[in-house]
């Protein structure tokens, strides 16, 4: 990943009071370190815990994961979605969205909050075994979907057309694949998505087909999900469990999430190529 100059793209101004905007230096390095984590984003693997939790649990969870029904996802995460911007805190958006720092200082304040809120709520959920997990799965939805929501705020991207919907399933799809070995194959869509909403042109010609997108991504979340939480069905050490997992998989929505935004904003700041290729939808 080579950078391609520093120029900025579209701008937000920094609300009165801010941190004056790094200078040229501070910001070439700044954008040194952005493109030195997407590099190692698109080259990591899963977390350990979601790589062993995965292998473990794989047989039981395609199992749990049948009894799962994808219409229920799907109504969970538009639900999530759609209430997640009452929920975010003014501060993520404060910042100057034109200082790299400043957004991933943002938007890993937000993977704190979703690993401490997701835990707490795996472990309260876990002591109850199966009946437990019928209450953690919308709770563990709902938070993933804030919490790319609040990313998307950190980087300046707070849009809620149906591009930018399309665009955070998508996201959400990455996290669910992130021990899969389609993961490359997804980063590789985010990418795409992201030069196309760069360009004004490329957005407005592409149909984005977000119900087609949500449908898949509803079954491909709830059998992930079913893998990572098959620990928990087990009463009281399932509490220790679930609070483990689902800080586990909030850890993996918000870097999935800061990768797909922060690759957002290198692009509308010049600092990677916009060369969106014509296209008419979006991969359902």
């Amino acid at each position: 990943m080579t950078r391609h100059g520093t120029g900025t793209g579209p701008k937000a101004g920094p609300a009165a009071g801010a941190p004056a905007r790094p200078g040229p230096a501070a910001l070439t390095a700044a954008i040194d370190e952005a493109l030195a984590r997407q590099r190692a984003y698109e080259q990591a693997r899963a977390t350990r815990l979601g790589r062993g939790a995965e292998r473990l649990t794989r047989p039981l969870g395609a199992a749990l994961g049948r009894l799962i029904p994808a219409e229920m996802v799907r109504r969970a995460l538009a639900a999530a979605d759609a209430a997640a911007t009452l929920t975010l805190p003014a501060e993520l958006t404060r910042h100057d969205a034109d200082d790299i720092a400043a957004c991933e200082a943002a938007a890993l304040r937000a993977q704190a909050w979703a690993q401490g809120g997701g835990a707490a709520a795996g472990g309260v959920a876990g002591w109850l075994g199966p009946a437990g997990l019928a209450l953690d799965l919308p709770a563990t939805i709902a938070l993933a979907a804030r919490t790319v929501r609040a990313t998307a705020a950190a980087y300046g991207f707070p849009g809620d057309d149906e591009a930018e919907r399309a665009f955070r399933l998508a996201v959400l799809e990455l996290a669910a694949s992130i021990a899969e070995e389609e993961r490359g194959r997804r980063i590789a869509r985010i990418n795409a998505m992201a030069r196309t909403l760069a360009s004004p042109e490329a957005r407005a010609a592409t149909e984005w087909l977000v119900d087609k997108l949500a449908e898949r991504v509803a079954r491909q979340l709830g059998l992930s999900l079913a893998a990572r939480k098959t620990g928990q069905v087990v009463p009281i050490l399932g509490g220790i469990v679930a609070a483990a997992v689902n800080a586990s998989y909030q850890a993996d929505v918000a870097r999935a999430a800061r990768y797909a935004y922060r690759q957002r904003w290198l692009i509308a700041r010049r600092a990677l190529p916009a060369h969106p290729q014509p296209a008419t939808e979006v991969e359902p």
